[in-house]
């Protein structure tokens, strides 16, 4: 510091005083060892660390001094005191004091404190991601009630305000919200998870909030969207709301083919035509952000607008920050985009949670950048990367400081940018790390970094809808595989796969070929119970990148009603679910009130089609497991393949009885799991000792059905019986037909007719083709590229009809393999004629 006042540190006589003016012992000077002192505190805060802040302290007997950081000034003469505080440019931002002057009255032996801290105007455009105040691209801004009252997780939001360096002190000047888009659902794509609304296609990740699941989304819902924009008409929702239509409707997007004469300009496939607006705000151009209002749908894909406002450019002054949620949409070696807004790298943007490698197209950002006259600086870039792991469990741990907490003896970190909400019976708006307790249970969304797993989502939910004897499921991606302990880990989770584990790649497979084929990277869905400290897998599904036709998949579950047989129709959660003879059905035939779990595509007209149907049992998690007897005790006691069972009254035996039971005896069993983590047996089949395995492949000929359930062919020089046993891969009895290719597993006790266990069809298979038509046989055949194409009353047709079907069209057929009699063709879902 800097003193401005001088005065002789030592002092001859009191002559001396006299003979320079100096005054008396009543009225004590600064540096004077007599008469009332006091003490002044000055804190500096919010500027980066390092930077110096420009204040002077004025008093009494022309009392100056120069401060630049947190400084006690002691032994002051009691009087008035006036602190005068500059703006600092900092790395380019202009943070400005709270006061420009402060002034305090000292009086004897006390100390006064003034506090001054340093803010640069803040301009934030992103997600709600918690409260307790306003969280928003990882800052905590403190609000009044009343600017957070009808806010939500999810929601976009323009916040204005101010803040000090990394996020500190900040303040909301005023927060502004206005959804993406109010409309009618028109379309949905459950496996891509997309929904196409006014002409927009929204899609829906791990964080986006929805007030109902994705899969009970329909077209001719209102909703009301959040959505961070990612591309022409393409969005990523933040949140998604089902309401009453209401009649407004709502829509934001960046213009494109603007039409000054007719009035007219397009939002991704959607025109508007502002011709009738009774108010238009700003000028409208190619690339502006409008929000267009309307009262009626778009009819024949055009929006007829009342009022139009463009999106102004951003106002901020010099020196302003700015913070930013987004898409990357373009990446040079100097600048990225994200949202409409560009902007500059330098060597000093800094990169975090990782490196400028994952600066692409797509990837989500949070970006802190400086105004300037050059355009936007940004200074920092968090990455907001996909999520590698989803799990469900118990907090055994929280470390406040660490800013961890504990999942089945993993940590996983906690920032500002995880979102946070409360499903419990707390319903916590302000829900944060803070506010969690040892035993909640959490789900946990989280992506890897270096050697931690950051968390982007936490939900708390209530402790009855978890408990260790219930079926859990975890997604994510495998980070290694141990043959040799028989173990699959899954981000950090180690689960333990046995006997009874259900193995399913392409199809289901066994442990040998599991493990030879399952690898680092891949990702699994994982069922699993807990045992003790153990995690126990009863079923990972590993995804099968190469196969075009899993992409189009997801899921169902719920309670089957509506069943009609005669149109091959159910309903689940109000949605209508098809099948026929390429479903696969497992654990037998269901019936109205099943709860069951489906395997779907959904198919070109937008109806959802079941590949494979699933009867959960009410009892408890279903287990299956084949091997030879150890452990045996008694009936009621003994193992298979390191699985504890137990029979009762009700277990059925087959080909034996429970006095067979003894070690060493094949069997295979199928039961249910028991709170004590033993198996129930609802079944105990004998291996007959004379019977040979087989597993045999061919095409079917000369087939006999005998009765609904019991049918003969010739697979080869085999005789193949087929039973209500028989268990059925990639279709039922009723796809069996001659011509067809399959693949059997029996047994057989004569050399000649073999028993089948296990019935595999060929798997359907998506395919897309594109070209001309080069040959025409009828109305419902013709060819492209030598590919046989047959459609049926079920195939959409776009910008063309049936009767279009002619040599030398050029087409787009879209559409799955079947094979008949030997014969190999498409069946079209889909044929779109093209230019």
């Amino acid at each position: 510091m800097d003193r401005k006042w001088l005065l002789p540190s030592l002092l001859a006589s009191s002559s001396l005083l006299v003979a320079c003016g100096g005054g008396s012992d009543d009225e004590p000077q600064p540096g004077d060892n007599t008469g009332a002192k006091g003490s002044i505190k000055v804190m500096v805060q919010g500027l980066p660390a390092g930077a110096e802040a420009d204040l002077t302290l004025t008093g009494p007997s022309n009392y100056s001094e120069d401060i630049s950081t947190t400084t006690t000034l002691n032994a002051l003469a009691t009087g008035e005191y006036k602190l005068t505080a500059t703006s600092r440019s900092v790395n380019q931002a202009l943070y400005q004091p709270n006061e420009e002057s402060i002034t305090v009255d000292l009086s004897s032996n006390e100390e006064e404190t003034i506090t001054i801290t340093y803010r640069t105007s803040v301009n934030a455009e992103g997600t709600v991601t918690g409260f307790g105040s306003v969280y928003v691209n990882g800052v905590r801004y403190e609000t009044t009630p009343e600017q957070q009252a009808n806010l939500k997780v999810g929601m976009q939001v323009n916040l204005q305000g101010k803040q000090g360096a990394d996020g500190g002190f900040a303040v909301a000047d005023s927060i502004t919200y206005d959804a993406t888009a109010k409309g009618v659902v028109t379309a949905v794509d459950y496996a891509n998870q997309t929904i196409t609304v006014l002409g927009q296609e929204f899609g829906v990740d791990k964080r986006t909030k929805l007030t109902i699941a994705f899969t009970e989304l329909n077209t001719g819902d209102f909703v009301e969207i959040s959505a961070l924009h990612q591309g022409q008409g393409q969005y990523t929702a933040t949140r998604i709301d089902v309401e009453e239509l209401n009649g407004e409707f709502e829509v934001e997007g960046k213009v494109s083919e603007l039409n000054l004469d007719a009035k007219t300009f397009k939002l991704g496939a959607l025109i508007v035509d502002y011709s009738q607006a009774t108010e238009v705000e700003g000028t409208i151009e190619n690339d502006a952000i409008v929000e267009v209002e309307a009262s009626n749908l778009p009819v024949e894909g055009v929006l007829l607008a009342d009022s139009i406002e463009v999106e102004s450019a951003n106002s901020a002054p010099s020196g302003a920050v700015a913070k930013f949620e987004g898409i990357v949409t373009q990446v040079s070696d100097d600048a990225f985009a994200i949202g409409g807004h560009n902007f500059i790298l330098s060597d000093e943007t800094d990169f975090k949670k990782g490196d400028d490698d994952d600066l692409k197209v797509g990837m989500r950002v949070f970006v802190l950048a400086v105004v300037t006259d050059d355009g936007l600086i940004a200074k920092k870039v968090r990455f907001d990367k996909q999520s590698e792991i989803e799990l469900t469990g118990v907090i055994d741990a929280i470390d406040l400081e660490a800013q961890t907490l504990t999942v089945f003896g993993s940590s996983y970190f906690v920032d500002n940018y995880t979102q946070f909400e409360d499903e419990s019976d707390a319903e916590d708006k302000e829900l944060k790390l803070e506010k969690l307790n040892i035993g909640d249970v959490v789900e946990i969304e989280a992506f890897g970094f270096e050697d931690a797993y950051v968390v982007r989502d936490l939900e708390r939910i209530s402790a009855s809808d978890f408990n260790d004897q219930q079926e859990h499921e975890v997604e994510g991606k495998v980070t290694a595989v141990n043959a040799a302990e028989q173990t699959i880990t899954v981000g950090k989770l180690v689960f333990a796969i046995n006997g009874a584990t259900e193995l399913e790649l392409e199809s289901d497979v066994d442990l040998t070929k599991f493990f030879e084929q399952v690898a680092a990277g891949d990702i699994a869905e994982v069922d699993y119970v807990i045992q003790g400290d153990a995690l126990i897998a009863t079923k990972v599904e590993v995804d099968d990148k190469d196969d075009d036709f899993d992409d189009r998949t997801f899921e169902l579950t719920g309670k089957v009603s509506d069943f009609n047989p005669v149109d091959a129709t159910f309903s689940l959660n109000g949605k209508t679910v098809f099948f026929d003879e390429n479903t696969e059905f497992k654990n037998g035939i269901f019936v109205n009130d099943d709860f069951v779990e489906v395997k779907a595509i959904q198919r070109a007209d937008g109806s959802v089609f079941a590949l494979k149907i699933e009867i959960e049992s009410e009892d408890g998690i279903e287990l299956e497991v084949e091997g030879d007897v150890t452990n045996f005790v008694s009936a009621s006691e003994f193992m298979v393949n390191g699985i504890s069972i137990t029979t009762d009254n009700n277990t059925e035996f087959k080909d034996g009885s429970s006095e067979n039971l003894a070690n060493g005896v094949s069997v295979e069993v199928e039961g249910v799991l028991t709170e004590d983590n033993v198996l129930l047996a609802k079944k105990v089949e004998f291996d007959d000792d004379d019977a040979e395995e087989l597993e045999i492949a061919g095409v079917i000929e000369d087939l006999v059905k005998d009765s609904p359930f019991d049918y003969q062919f010739n697979l080869g020089a085999q005789r193949v019986q087929v039973n209500a046993n028989t268990e059925f891969k990639h279709g039922n009895f009723e796809k069996l037909d001659n011509g067809l290719e399959v693949e059997v597993e029996g047994y057989t006790t004569d050399g000649v007719t073999v028993v089948a266990k296990e019935l595999k069809f060929q798997a359907i298979k998506y395919v897309e083709v594109e070209g001309l038509i080069t040959q025409v046989d009828s109305a419902t055949m013709f060819y492209v590229l030598g590919q046989k194409i047959k459609v049926s009353e079920q195939t959409q047709f776009e910008d063309g009809g049936q009767s279009d079907i002619a040599t030398g069209k050029n087409v787009e057929v879209e559409g799955y393999l079947v094979t008949e009699d030997g014969e190999t063709y498409i069946q079209a879902e889909k044929v779109e004629f093209e230019d």
